[in-house]
């Protein structure tokens, strides 16, 4: 697994979440304060570090670099798909 950022995924399309702390998302509220969260697109699986908040079906993850304390965070949109999985969307290029 690649630790990365979302300046570091070349693409718009939702990535699948594959973890959340370390187990399967069950809900959207698995997302909603500080957490670690697994995303994988195409071949490629990415470690997000941050934090999230609810927004109405929605949650924003604020990724933010562990080793700067001055640089912006990124923020993934997170949602619930209809087959119960979550998909995770990262900012416009």
């Amino acid at each position: 697994m690649t630790e990365t950022t979302a300046a570091q995924v070349e693409q718009t399309v939702p990535c699948t979440v594959t973890d959340v702390a370390g187990h399967v998302p069950v809900v959207l509220n698995d997302f909603i304060g500080a957490t670690t969260v697994s995303v994988k697109s195409d071949d490629q699986e990415y470690r997000l570090r941050g934090a999230g908040t609810r927004e109405g079906l929605a949650v924003e993850f604020y990724d933010k670099e562990p080793a700067s304390a001055d640089a912006e965070p990124t923020v993934w949109t997170i949602t619930e798909q209809g087959d119960g999985s979550m998909v995770a969307e990262p900012p416009a290029s």
